[in-house]
């Protein structure tokens, strides 16, 4: 299989994935190709289906109800000037498309008035019909980027067939409380007999032409005195926990309004006990309820802090995302959670200079050779660790001619430098460059060796700086210090 990006793949049953189109940019047109592959076979292979009507890239697939999956938006161009997202006159295609897995085929369906490419959306609604909407803005930082005129805020609203087939199924009552794995629990319906399926949906996520939520369980049924039993599945391993639109289909598959419904595992006491730090640190936040529950942001940035008792480290990290690390942040956080002796994360990063705050499990200072390899190791090219700063305490000493940090308890001492504008790891997100050296920076080095003379015998200076590692040990850049007298 070629290539393909920025197109959907969509599990549009359990352990059944379809993947549709993308591809294409740099003077090649994207593919109408579709492939399927069975997770449960023994060994999964993948399967050619029909192909769409059109080649496309930048679409969006949405899984409906019945199982079928719609398709919209997208481009077949792929010019060399701008075939990333080619808005070129007859290049978007604008009509919708419908795959059936019973069959394997493709039914052109109505078309939208407007491109829906790049950044555009689509989501399903609890009434059944889909949402298209959006769609533009190749570069936020202006460069090569499509004309204001095809960044579009508007939306559309699509009608599936299904919907004019008959009148839909009413849902009377269905639980308000979450179910668990295997439960079974009533719907009520005026129409009990007439049910034909009984489906949900996960609720979407989706960014760039993928929905990362999107999976589909139909759940076993039965009648029973003019009412549904229905089963909820038995393993999140089928079925994630969370929230899932609830649907029940006619015979002649016209879905209802959903209802949201939540399924959730049980969890024991002692696995509660087990968690990672950030999640028990939440749980006893004011502001969570249920245990293991994440609060805002906020709380747990506060969590975090209050927690942390060993070295703060803040990391420099430079991602591919022309967005900066604010918005394209959840690998770096995964990754930093994954760097030898990191205990905490701080959950939002300092989108100003393109940082991360973390909190070592004790007073050492990092690994950066193993980090560097680590951090690489995880990110896959998504992101470049562009170095770390820490804050630390301790005596500062004079051995041959050389400022030192002195060690403390599992910390090595560090020799003392001054710091240069290469050393910093602040960065300019929107120059992509890094943030120049101020005065006061350049001259703290200086200002510290003064000090230093002046200090008294077991006084403590509180010294802020990159960290580097030598074959020799450790230099810390001074950037910041100070002590209770000298600031």
């Amino acid at each position: 299989m070629k290539q393909r990006d920025y197109c959907p793949a969509v599990m549009y049953d359990v352990d059944k994935i379809i993947y549709i189109g993308g591809g294409g940019g740099n003077g090649i047109e994207p593919t109408a190709e579709a492939e399927i592959i069975n997770l449960s076979e023994t060994p999964p292979r993948w399967r050619k289906t029909n192909p769409m009507k059109f080649p496309r890239r930048q679409h969006n697939a949405t899984l409906l109800p019945d199982g079928t999956v719609l398709v919209t938006g997208g481009t077949r161009g792929g010019g060399p000037a701008n075939g990333f997202n080619d808005l070129s006159l007859g290049e978007p295609i604008h009509t919708a498309e419908l795959w059936d897995p019973a069959t394997g085929a493709w039914t052109e369906l109505a078309a939208e008035v407007v491109d829906r490419c790049y950044h555009a959306t689509a989501v399903l609604l609890p009434d059944a019909t889909v949402l298209s909407a959006g769609g533009g803005e190749y570069r936020p930082d202006n460069a090569n980027t499509n004309d204001p005129a095809d960044s579009h805020r508007n939306a559309q609203i699509f009608s599936p067939p299904y919907l004019f087939k008959g009148s839909r199924p009413v849902i009377t009552s269905a639980p308000k409380a979450s179910v668990s794995y295997g439960e079974s629990f009533e719907v009520s319906t005026s129409q009990p007999n007439d049910i034909g399926k009984v489906s949900w949906i996960r609720l979407p996520s989706v960014t760039h032409a993928f929905d990362q939520s999107q999976r589909i369980n139909f759940l076993q049924f039965q009648v029973d005195a003019g009412r549904l039993s229905v089963t909820a599945p038995n393993s999140p391993n089928v079925c994630p926990p969370g929230h899932y639109m609830l649907f029940i289909l006619s015979q002649d598959g016209v879905p209802s309004i959903a209802r949201i419904m939540q399924i959730q595992a049980a969890v024991a006491p002692a696995a509660v006990a087990a968690r990672a730090p950030e999640a028990a640190l939440v749980t006893r936040s004011p502001e969570v309820t249920e245990p293991g529950a994440y609060g805002d942001v906020f709380a747990r940035q506060a969590a975090v802090a209050e927690a942390a008792k060993g070295t703060a480290v803040v990391v420099g990290i430079t991602g591919t995302c022309p967005y900066g690390i604010a918005a394209c942040w959840g690998g770096a956080h995964e990754a930093l959670h994954r760097l030898e002796g990191v205990e905490l994360v701080n959950p939002i990063p300092n989108a100003d200079d393109s940082t991360a705050e973390v909190f070592l499990e004790d007073e050492r200072v990092p690994a950066l050779h193993r980090w560097d390899e680590q951090f690489r190791s995880i990110v896959n090219g998504r992101y470049a660790l562009r170095g770390v700063e820490i804050t630390l305490q301790g005596i500062i000493e004079e051995r041959d001619g050389q400022l030192v940090l002195a060690g403390s308890g599992q910390r090595p001492s560090l020799q003392l430098v001054p710091l240069t504008a290469a050393d910093k790891i602040q960065w300019n997100h929107t120059t992509q460059t890094l943030k120049p050296l101020e005065e006061g920076e350049a001259l703290a080095y200086e200002r510290l060796a003064t000090a230093s003379r002046s200090l008294r015998a077991g006084q403590q200076v509180t010294i802020t700086g990159p960290l580097t590692q030598t074959d020799v040990g450790y230099q810390l850049h001074i950037r910041l210090f100070r002590n209770a007298e000298i600031v």
